[in-house]
């Protein structure tokens, strides 16, 4: 139980200091943001937990007796905070397939005439947006009149097709 409440209250506190960094400031790159919060509330939550043998006990957050329990926060924050930032992406910037689903749903029971809706869902719409994201998340760049991407770019990619491979997915979306 040690082990799950550090974890929830740790993570809690980093979710919290989000929100209050985005009232403040909506960062550019809200990931690495993130992850600068989330994985400094984890270290600093640890270090508190074994410098006070008794956090707060009134709500039951002991610090772990063991070192295998500080991995175990560690794990399962990290599987909590991985998780999350799969979840805030599709928060962050609406995917293509929701924008359409929105657009049809909006038209009501009457449906969506095809004409507007092949005249609306255009790249300036779907594609732009996220191309600008690979541009201020510097995977990819501008160089003359073409978007080339950069390692980071590249390596994610590698990791895409790479696990496409192994679940031997067919190509394409």
């Amino acid at each position: 139980m040690r082990i799950t409440v550090s974890t929830i209250v740790l993570f809690f506190l980093s979710f919290l200091a989000q929100l209050i960094v985005w009232r403040i400031s909506l960062p550019k790159r809200q990931t690495k943001v993130l992850l600068v919060i989330f994985f400094g509330i984890l270290f600093t939550g640890l270090l508190a937990l074994k410098v006070s043998p008794y956090l707060i006990p009134g709500l039951g957050i002991y610090a772990p007796k063991y070192p295998l329990e500080y991995l175990h926060i560690s794990i399962s924050f990290i599987s909590l905070t991985l998780a999350y930032m799969i979840t805030y992406s599709a928060i962050e910037a609406d995917s293509p397939s929701l924008v359409m689903i929105r657009a049809v749903a909006k038209a009501g029971s009457g449906g969506l005439n095809k004409k507007e809706f092949e005249k609306t869902m255009n790249d300036d719409l779907l594609v732009i947006p996220r191309v600008r994201d690979l541009l201020n998340d510097k995977m990819a760049y501008i160089d003359g009149e073409k978007y080339r991407l950069t390692p980071k770019g590249f390596l994610f990619a590698r990791l895409f097709v790479l696990s496409r491979k192994i679940l031997n997915a067919p190509k394409g979306g």
